[in-house]
């Protein structure tokens, strides 16, 4: 699971969501984003209890090509800082700097030939860069018809 730039500081939900699933089933996760876009302590706690319980890893680190290497999925995400809610300009600075978090082919040549993931919608050439997002290694076409499908389910079993 990796941070990725984006224009705008974006919600946690998603990164918080996908860290908790896949700790939960025994996935080894590598979570990496910059220093300053830490996720919530009790959601790396509750990752790390999860992890443990369940046979798999986790592990966070500030360096993005030590996360890729060797992984086998790559999720990218934009989320915003914790503690800038409040310093607009705080937050645009910190991004700025950290433009460089992008899913790139050179990102993903240090993969085992990994799949890339995103939650859709994505910004192009800014999170992810279009060699990337158009080739055979992006499943989120596939990602996202899977999701339909889940959210019919859970409607179903709300109403009936």
């Amino acid at each position: 699971i990796t941070w990725a730039h984006h224009p705008r500081p974006l919600p946690m939900a998603v990164a918080n969501s996908i860290l908790i699933a896949s700790t939960l089933v025994g996935m080894d996760v590598t979570l990496a984003h910059p220093e300053g876009f830490e996720l919530q302590d009790g959601i790396v706690a509750l990752a790390r209890e999860f992890s443990q319980r369940s046979g798999g890893t986790l592990r966070v680190v500030h360096d993005r090509e030590e996360a890729a290497r060797g992984a086998e999925i790559i999720y990218a995400k934009a989320w915003g800082g914790m503690d800038r809610y409040t310093d607009p300009q705080r937050e645009a600075d910190l991004r700025e700097k950290n433009k460089s978090w992008i899913v790139d082919s050179k990102l993903m040549d240090l993969t085992k030939r990994a799949y890339f993931m995103h939650c859709l919608p994505v910004r192009r050439n800014v999170v992810v860069s279009d060699d990337v997002i158009d080739s055979n290694q992006s499943v989120i076409f596939r990602e996202a018809e899977n999701r339909l499908h889940a959210q019919k389910a859970i409607l179903e079993w709300l109403y009936s």
